[in-house]
């Protein structure tokens, strides 16, 4: 086995269990605080990388605005469950626009408060989405999170056995077909452990698959647009956080892409969701 690929099993062996754990442990005594750090933290230094790469596109935000406003929106969307936050995130959204106005030209500052903006609802406002499940059901954040971590699984190791046929070589010459087919058929397993579905496991087949499909197919969009941003910055990952995985951002790409996705789908397919 390659030392990268060692790297990577021992980062996800240490990694998966202690963010399940921590879940339940929140689940269990009723800390949502405990869940606004976790994920005020990804958001941290998610925001971060995302803004490295930005810059190296010359394109400046303020960045102390937006690496207070993240983590800050993302831990209050817990404790005020989304309606003050999004207070926040709209005040966020006007002083970037007033400051790359007033601090950069016409152009530069349309922009910069374009990329500014479109930060702030890619990381913290999709990340948010998590609290939507974890309040109704610990399961659905388990279930989504294993599908995220099973499709991103099954593609690298299906794409480094058997991959031959690359997916969009201009985006990412890793990618192959192969690995995205290898990584939907593990997301389908994974979206069978959700328990509701095993009363009537026949009836619920069909979604089952639906659901592991459609999930994994946006992990892959959001990694591919991921690689399409660090592609133009001239980068190979993120950030180098995570030993064989790269970056935060390298890790959530996916899973921010598949989130709305993915809870749309439970509620107003499913509706196991109020």
């Amino acid at each position: 086995m390659s030392a990268p690929v060692s790297k990577r099993l021992l980062t996800a062996a240490i990694s998966i269990p202690l963010v399940l754990v921590l879940l339940f442990v929140a689940h269990r005594y009723g800390l949502v605080w405990l869940v606004g750090i976790i994920l005020s933290t990804v958001g941290l230094i998610a925001g971060w990388e995302y803004l490295n790469l930005v810059e190296r596109l010359g394109v400046h935000p303020p960045r102390e605005l937006l690496l207070a406003a993240i983590p800050l929106y993302l831990f209050l969307a817990g404790m005020w469950e989304g309606n003050y936050a999004l207070v926040l995130g709209w005040a966020v959204a006007y002083l970037t626009v007033i400051y790359s106005f007033f601090r950069r030209g016409h152009r530069e500052g349309f922009l910069t408060s374009l990329v500014s903006i479109f930060g702030f609802i890619y990381i913290p406002g999709l990340l948010s989405f998590i609290y939507l499940l974890f309040r109704a059901d610990l399961f659905l954040v388990y279930q989504f999170l294993l599908m995220v971590w099973a499709y991103d699984s099954g593609a690298f190791f299906v794409g480094s056995l058997l991959g031959k046929h690359q997916l969009l070589p201009r985006i990412s010459l890793a990618k192959t077909w192969e690995g995205v087919a290898g990584g939907l058929a593990l997301a389908v397993v994974a979206a069978a452990i959700y328990p509701r579905f095993w009363g009537d496991f026949w009836r619920w087949l069909p979604h089952v698959v639906a659901l592991g499909i459609i999930t994994g197919a946006f992990v892959q969009l959001g990694d591919l647009f991921e690689s399409l941003l660090k592609r133009a910055a001239g980068v190979k990952d993120s950030g180098n956080i995570f030993p064989g995985h790269g970056g935060m951002l390298d890790r959530i790409d996916g899973l921010l892409a598949a989130l709305p996705v993915y809870y749309f789908y439970v509620r107003f397919v499913l509706g196991l969701l109020k």
